[in-house]
C-alpha cells in the first residue's frame, strides 16, 4: 500500500480509507500511543544500563537528563535527527557483527577460559518454562520488533518509494536473521536462563545488557565497559527514533482532523513543534520510577507496547487485505502495484489471527496467581483499544467503506513504472554481492 500511495502516517490514512472513519483513528491513537509508550520504556531502561557504572544517581534524573537529549535532538528537525541516527546505526550494526563473532569464539573456549557451547540448555535449559514460557515472551519479542512498519511511514517522503520502499522491506528479513536471531543465539549459549543479572521484577542484582553480560563471561571486562557505552547508544536511539515517528503519527492525526487542530502547527525547521512536546510529556511517566521500582514500570511499559504493537500489525493486514479485494473489485491492473504481499490473501489472514490470538493468550498465565503487573501490561492495552473503538464508532457514525467506493486513485505514486529496486545493482558477481551486503547492512 505505502508503494502504490505513498502518503506520511499511512496506517492511519489507509485504514480511514479502506476500513472506515472509526478504525483509523483507533489505530492511528493506538500507534501514536505505542511509541509514546516506547519512548517513556526506553527512558526507564537508561537507569538500568547507568547501573553498571554507578547507582548513585537516582533513577529519575537520568531519565530526565536523556529525555532533554533527545528533545533537543528533535526540536533541531530531521535533518538533526537523521544525522545522528546515521551515527547511532553505524555504531549499532559494527558492534553487533562485532559480538556475534567475538560471542561465537568466547562459546567455543576460543576466548575466556571456558567452553559454553550448548551446556545451558541441557535438562531444560533451552525452554525452562516450557511452552508456557515461550507464550509470554511473544509480548516482549513483539516489543523488540517495533520498528520494521516505520518504512512505511517514511514513504511519503522518499524520493521514489516504488523503488525504494520494496527494497527496505525485503532487507528486513535479512536483517532480522543476522542482527536479532544471530545475536539471541550467542546469548543464549553463554548466559543461563536463571542468571541473576537478567531482568526480572523479582531481582536484587544490578541488571545488565546480556550483550555487556557475554563479553564478561569472556574475561574481557574492559571490553564490557565498551559494549554497555553502545548498549546505551542503542537505548538512546530507539527513544530517539521513537519520539519522532510518534510526533509525526500524531501531526497526521491533526491534519486528518482527527486530533487537535494546534498539534497541526510546524515550525520553521519543519517541526511539529506541539506534537513533539505533546508526545515528550507523555514521557513524564518515567520518572515515577523515583517512587515505584523501575522494573516493575519497564516491564508494565513494555508489555503495553508489546500488545500496542500487535493491535497496529492487525490493522494494516485487515486494511491490505481490503484494498486487494477493492482492487479486485474496481478491476485495477495488478501490475501497477510496485509489491505484492506474499500469500496474500492467507497472508493478511494469518497476520490478523496470529496478532489476535497472541494478545489474547500472552497474558493468560497471570489470573492464577493474580498479577497485577503482568494482567496490566498485557490487557490494559487492549480494553483501552476497545473502548476508544466503540466511542469513535458512536460519534461518527462511520460504517465499513464498501469496495466500490473506496478512493484507490488519491496520492497514488507518480514513479510508477519505473526500474525495480534491482537496476542499479549491475556488474560482475563480486561487484553485485557487495552492492547487495553494503543494501542489506547499511
Amino acid at each position: 500500500m505505502a508503494t502504490y500511495i505513498p502518503v506520511s502516517g499511512s496506517f492511519t490514512i489507509f485504514c480511514r480509507r479502506f476500513v472506515d472513519t472509526s478504525f483509523g483513528a483507533m489505530i492511528g491513537y493506538n500507534y501514536w500511543a505505542c511509541w509514546a509508550i516506547i519512548v517513556a520504556a526506553e527512558l526507564v531502561a537508561l537507569p538500568l544500563v547507568m547501573q553498571f557504572w554507578t547507582d548513585k544517581v537516582p533513577d529519575w534524573a537520568w531519565s530526565l537528563i536523556w529525555l532533554v537529549a533527545i528533545f533537543i535532538l528533535n526540536v533541531f528537525g530531521a535533518r538533526s535527527y537523521g544525522e545522528a541516527e546515521y551515527w547511532f546505526s553505524m555504531i549499532k550494526v559494527l558492534t553487533i557483527i562485532i559480538f556475534i563473532i567475538v560471542g561465537a569464539f568466547i562459546s567455543g573456549g576460543v576466548i575466556g577460559d571456558e567452553v559454553y557451547g550448548f551446556k545451558h540448555w541441557a535438562n531444560g535449559g533451552a525452554f525452562p518454562h516450557g511452552a508456557l514460557g515461550v507464550i509470554n515472551s511473544l509480548v516482549l519479542a513483539s516489543f523488540s520488533m517495533q520498528g520494521t512498519e516505520i518504512i512505511g511511514i517514511t514513504a511519503g517522503e522518499c524520493s521514489n518509494p516504488a523503488k525504494q520502499v520494496p527494497r527496505a522491506i525485503k532487507n528486513v528479513f535479512w536483517r532480522i536473521v543476522i542482527f536479532y536471531l544471530c545475536s539471541v543465539f550467542i546469548m543464549g549459549q553463554i548466559i543461563p536462563w536463571n542468571d541473576p543479572h537478567n531482568l526480572n521484577t523479582s531481582s536484587k542484582d544490578v541488571t545488565v545488557s546480556p550483550f555487556t553480560l557475554v563479553f564478561e563471561k569472556g574475561s574481557l571486562e574492559s571490553v564490557a565497559h565498551i559494549m554497555n557505552v553502545v548498549i546505551l547508544i542503542t537505548v538512546l536511539s530507539c527513544a530517539n527514533s521513537g519520539l519522532y515517528v510518534a510526533t509525526r503519527t500524531l501531526l497526521a492525526l491533526s491534519q486528518e482532523g482527527i486530533a487537535w487542530k494546534r498539534l497541526s502547527y510546524i515550525d520553521r525547521r519543519g517541526v511539529p513543534l506541539w506534537s513533539l512536546v505533546c508526545t515528550a510529556l507523555v514521557s513524564v511517566i518515567t520518572f515515577i520510577t523515583s517512587l515505584i521500582p523501575g522494573k516493575y514500570l519497564y516491564v508494565v511499559l513494555t508489555s503495553l507496547s508489546g500488545v500496542a504493537g500487535f493491535v497496529t500489525w492487525a490493522g494494516i493486514a485487515y486494511a491490505h487485505f481490503r484494498f486487494r479485494k477493492a482492487c479486485k473489485v474496481q478491476n485495477k491492473d495488478r501490475s501497477v502495484i510496485p509489491m505484492h504481499a506474499p500469500l496474500h490473501p492467507f497472508g493478511d489472514l494469518f497476520a490478523i489471527v496470529a496478532c489476535i490470538v497472541c494478545s489474547l493468550i500472552t497474558g493468560y498465565s497471570y489470573f492464577s496467581p493474580a498479577d497485577p503487573v503482568g494482567l496490566v501490561g498485557n490487557y490494559a492495552g487492549l480494553i483501552l483499544c476497545a473502548i476508544g473503538w466503540a466511542i469513535t464508532k458512536w460519534y461518527t457514525k462511520s460504517t465499513l467503506v464498501p469496495y466500490a467506493e473506496m478512493d484507490l486513485d488519491t496520492g497514488v505514486s507518480k514513479q510508477l513504472g519505473l526500474d525495480d529496486a534491482t537496476s542499479d545493482i549491475t556488474g560482475p558477481w563480486y561487484v553485485r554481492l557487495w552492492k547487495r551486503l553494503v543494501i542489506i547492512f547499511t
